[in-house]
């Protein structure tokens, strides 16, 4: 045996060993946990990868035996392997770590739903991570998507799913469910990436960064400053797109869950709020986009009777004039300002425009919650999972929001009524309640999702064929 073959055949055999860790490794997961769907479609998928890599490394020892000159190609491939299963190692710990016991899995299926009717998104599917950062984020995908193809021009039988995405919890964060409302950011951002990367770019991103070129040239002349504020844009567009779209698919309740959030990391000092940076628009932008929504959108008469301390933030912030927006190009250094005044004059309503074309009306979610949310409110005041006293159950949006006001206004009275005196200031027990308030949300979104697949498959030909059966 030649040295270059005895070097290859150490290197195909730890590679080897390798892909069959990460087989047997997502095979035990399966059979130990539970997953929401995209979990498992990501799991078969590293599982026909490792099956396949096997494979062709044994046929690919065998020729390059018979044929020593087939040992650059064998090499070449195994780098290839090599570089694509460092991506996957990234996701595949996090996917496992993120079963139904460690997340909000009712929430994530009724966003997934969500998602697939998004405009130019269907067949959409989400996995969801668990990290150690104190951070929600979206991981993007295009790179591995490209990558994926690179590897399967060598394992054909493994296709990367397509439009799957990839959005990161907080361990700490995953079992709870009010907070867990800022996927819906995040997913805003799987969705603005998939519509970028499309061929050709979706054509309502297309027309966004057309007014956002045209308008940037027209300030800055030179090309490189143009390109270098182009990318600054850019993350700003994303951030305000993102919330914007959040916010038509869940309403109100996404602002107060990002309140929470950005309180919570201390994003919210005062000093903060009108500053813009190289990654996001400032607070005070983004929450009046959300004020501007809603209240477009009818949602904040919906909610007028509500008077959360998040609410009254979000109306303060949208009262700030924007000639005090700030650019800073780090802690100290003042960006040109007519950077700012550029994306809120051009951009911002294109922004708007984009999201509109992309979302459905809530027309109806309102609907549903003004009719819904006095039973809703019922259940929660005396401990029951939410339903409606007739036999239609109560939209999931209208559950979300109607909970979320009440964890945010009735929790006292709630802890009141079931409580002993002392507890009215007992942070264990207003942990506890809140926590029940959570499991009854999620409980009634379950039952709802349940209910309405039930109500579309009566009268199908399947029902017909159960019902002769039964």
């Amino acid at each position: 045996m030649s040295d270059g073959l005895a070097e290859l055949l150490h290197d195909a055999a730890v590679l080897y060993g390798f892909v069959d860790f990460l087989e047997e490794y997502c095979r035990e997961q399966e059979r130990s946990q539970t997953y929401v769907d995209a979990s498992g479609l990501f799991f078969r998928y590293v599982k026909d990868l490792a099956a396949g890599i096997k494979e062709e490394l044994g046929r690919e020892i065998s020729r390059a035996t018979r044929f020593p000159a087939r040992l650059p190609v064998l090499q070449r491939n195994i780098l290839t392997l090599k570089y694509y299963l460092q991506l996957l190692h990234e996701h595949i710990k996090p996917a496992a770590d993120a079963h139904t016991l460690t997340i909000p899995a009712p929430l994530i299926d009724l966003a997934s739903q969500q998602l697939r009717r998004v405009e130019g998104m269907s067949a959409s599917k989400i996995v969801i991570l668990l990290t150690p950062e104190f951070m929600y984020f979206q991981r993007p995908h295009t790179y591995v998507k490209e990558q994926a193809r690179l590897v399967q021009a060598i394992i054909p039988q493994a296709a990367f799913p397509a439009k799957l995405g990839f959005i990161a919890l907080p361990y700490s964060q995953g079992p709870s469910f009010f907070t867990n409302l800022a996927i819906y950011h995040e997913i805003g951002h799987f969705v603005y990436e998939e519509l970028s990367k499309s061929d050709p770019p979706y054509r309502g991103v297309a027309a966004l960064r057309s007014v956002t070129n045209r308008s940037l040239r027209r300030v800055f002349r030179d090309r490189q400053v143009v390109a270098f504020v182009s990318k600054i844009v850019e993350s700003w567009t994303q951030e305000i797109f993102c919330d914007l779209f959040a916010i038509r698919l869940v309403g109100p309740a996404f602002s107060f869950a990002l309140v929470e959030i950005l309180g919570m990391l201390g994003f919210l000092s005062t000093k903060d709020l009108t500053k813009f940076n190289l990654t996001h628009p400032a607070s005070a932008l983004r929450f009046a986009e959300h004020v501007s929504l809603l209240e477009e959108d009818s949602w904040l008469k919906a909610i007028e009777q509500f008077e959360p301390e998040q609410k009254k933030l979000l109306e303060r912030l949208a009262k700030i004039p924007r000639a005090k927006y700030r650019f800073y190009v780090d802690d100290q250094a003042l960006g040109p300002q007519s950077l700012v005044s550029t994306f809120l004059a051009s951009v911002v309503p294109a922004i708007r425009k984009l999201v509109r074309e992309i979302t459905t009306e809530p027309t109806r979610a309102v609907k549903r919650f003004e009719q819904d949310r006095q039973s809703i409110e019922d259940c929660l005041r005396v401990g029951v999972v939410p339903h409606t006293k007739t036999s239609r159950p109560p939209d999931p949006v209208s559950i979300i929001n109607a909970a979320f006001c009440f964890y945010l206004t009735s929790l006292p009275k709630v802890i009141g009524q079931f409580e002993e005196p002392e507890a009215k200031n007992d942070l264990r027990i207003h942990s506890l309640w809140a926590k029940r308030l959570e499991m009854w949300t999620m409980k009634a979104i379950e039952d709802s999702q349940v209910q309405d697949r039930f109500r579309k498959l009566k009268g199908t030909a399947l029902w017909s064929f159960l019902e002769k059966k039964s």
